[in-house]
């Protein structure tokens, strides 16, 4: 193809030394910044700019300018959208646009030459005012394409009206598919590089998730991951907890605003889900309207959901925000893989839990029993010794219950020891402790009591409260003080017992305190 005769600006040296600088850097950002800054003298411009498509929309890579003020605007001021529905529309009908159709001449007189979008509106338009003061007479633009595939856009922006002229066009037009390649190539090599950071930061993070030992704690660690491994500035995790979908362990800029989105989101189900909240079976993006983009603290335009399942179905949801910086799609082969992980360690963590559960609950009644108790009972000692305060220990054993088990048979002993212990759970504060330590003896904590006419009425409620009358049966308590009478689990336990024991040797039914019987 013969040169064209106005092309005496650049000489193919300086455009393959452009590429060759271009090529040397390692960073994107500053890979395009070598043309928009050449371009500046290159094709007689005043403003150069490349916007690459990301997600959605495009945003601005590498920008440069005469004066700080035009960089200004070029950088906080987003392509007009008739123009980049233009560009799109390119994009995916022709990989060559005409030439004519490209440039865009700003005149006086406000009759711009310029595409247009698909009703016909001039593009640029929310620029022109702007345009017009910085003196500015022709755009020139020119999409970065790849095999068809959109990667972005360079503008170029100049004062004179002479500007881009054939020798310039003609440049350019060499230049651009040598150009989108190596856009194309550097930005495998990012994703490249960022898959196998993340992979390493996954196999490391792997180890902190499996010595989590609480399901609060794997939250936290997770949120923190995925910040690192995803590139997220924000989210939180969407759980069920006991039957209830709950806000759980917000990450990144959430934290700050935590109460907002809470309120956010319980009107949000309000509104979506009136019979209940039903999770999300498989990924979704949430785009939100302009009303509820209106209601948060800044900026969101969707939210990636990322359903957690374990053995047993779908039991939360990772909400990503996504702030436009980072493509979540680029990463989604990295997030599968970190919410695999977090749901083998959460149900690794539940099943730990319910295991530990299991281990110190009674079977037949559901209360806790006696390894339970034990356990239970040094955390409320030095809670109380820190409180200075006082608790009563109470040691219940079932008057008649022999005889009703050789005459009803067991099943109906089942039955009233079931019984028994639920009228305790009801009898009782939530702060207060109960247990079936074995056979027909329960265990009782009235935490913040000490002995007198007070504590007896409330041990003789309890007592009227356990309807044993059904049953046949009778009850009789030992009760001890902690710490005035007793300073140690198991001196405690045997003051308890021993005034049990005296009660039943003095006609049973009693409620035995010091040497009173009550």
């Amino acid at each position: 193809m013969p040169l064209p005769p106005h092309s005496y600006r650049l000489r193919p040296g300086d455009i393959l030394e452009l590429l060759q600088e271009i090529n040397r850097e390692e960073d994107l950002e500053d890979a395009l910044r070598i043309l928009t800054k050449r371009g500046l003298d290159f094709f007689n411009c005043t403003m150069a700019g490349i916007w690459l498509w990301q997600g959605e929309g495009f945003h601005p890579l590498a920008i440069d300018a005469r004066s700080e003020l035009q960089e200004s605007f070029l950088v906080h001021n987003p392509l007009p959208v008739d123009f980049q529905g233009f560009i799109r529309k390119v994009a995916q009908g022709n990989t060559y646009v005409e030439r004519s159709m490209m440039i865009h001449e700003i005149k006086d007189d406000g009759d711009e030459q310029s595409p247009c979008d698909s009703e016909g509106r001039h593009c640029f338009r929310a620029w022109r005012i702007t345009l017009r003061e910085f003196k500015i007479r022709k755009i020139f633009c020119i999409p970065l394409l790849h095999f068809g595939q959109l990667l972005g856009v360079l503008l170029l922006f100049s004062n004179d009206p002479a500007s881009f002229d054939e020798g310039s066009v003609y440049w350019l037009e060499q230049l651009m598919p040598l150009l989108s390649s190596s856009v194309y190539e550097q930005q495998l090599r990012i994703e490249a590089v960022d898959r196998e950071q993340a992979l390493s930061l996954l196999l490391r993070g792997t180890e902190i998730l499996v010595k989590a030992v609480s399901e609060e704690q794997l939250l936290a660690e997770a949120g923190e991951m995925a910040m690192e491994i995803l590139y997220l500035e924000a989210g939180f995790f969407h759980m069920e907890t006991d039957g209830e979908w709950k806000m759980r362990s917000p990450f990144g800029r959430l934290k700050q605003s935590k109460g907002v989105w809470q309120e956010w989101i319980q009107e949000d189900k309000q509104a979506h889900s009136p019979l209940g909240y039903v999770p999300k079976e498989v990924p979704d993006w949430r785009i939100l309207t302009k009303e509820e983009r209106e209601k948060l603290p800044y900026a969101v335009e969707k939210i990636y959901i990322q359903p957690i399942k374990t053995y047993n179905g779908v039991v939360g949801e990772l909400w990503l925000i996504d702030s436009r910086t980072r493509d979540i799609v680029h990463t989604q082969e990295i997030l599968y893989a970190f919410v695999r992980m977090l749901s083998m360690a959460l149900e690794t963590i539940r099943q730990r839990k319910e295991l530990e559960r299991l281990a110190t609950t009674d079977r037949l009644t559901g209360i806790m029993n006696r390894q339970g108790f034990e356990q239970r009972i040094p955390g409320e000692m030095a809670g109380t010794l820190r409180r200075g305060s006082t608790f009563l220990f109470l040691l219940l054993d079932l008057d008649g219950f022999k005889s009703l088990n050789d005459t009803k048979g067991h099943p109906m002993g089942d039955q009233a020891l079931r019984h028994v212990a639920q009228n305790l759970l009801k009898s009782v504060r939530q702060e207060d402790i109960v247990a079936r330590t074995g056979g027909d003896e329960f265990a009782v904590i009235l935490t913040g009591l000490k002995l007198g006419q007070e504590a007896i009425g409330i041990m003789r409620r309890l007592r009227s409260n356990l309807d044993l009358e059904r049953y046949g049966l009778g009850i009789s308590i030992g009760v001890a003080e902690f710490p005035t009478e007793s300073k140690d689990y198991e001196s405690l336990y045997k003051l308890a017992d021993h005034r049990l024991y005296l009660g039943k040797q003095n006609g049973k039914g009693h409620i035995v305190t010091g040497d009173s019987f009550n």
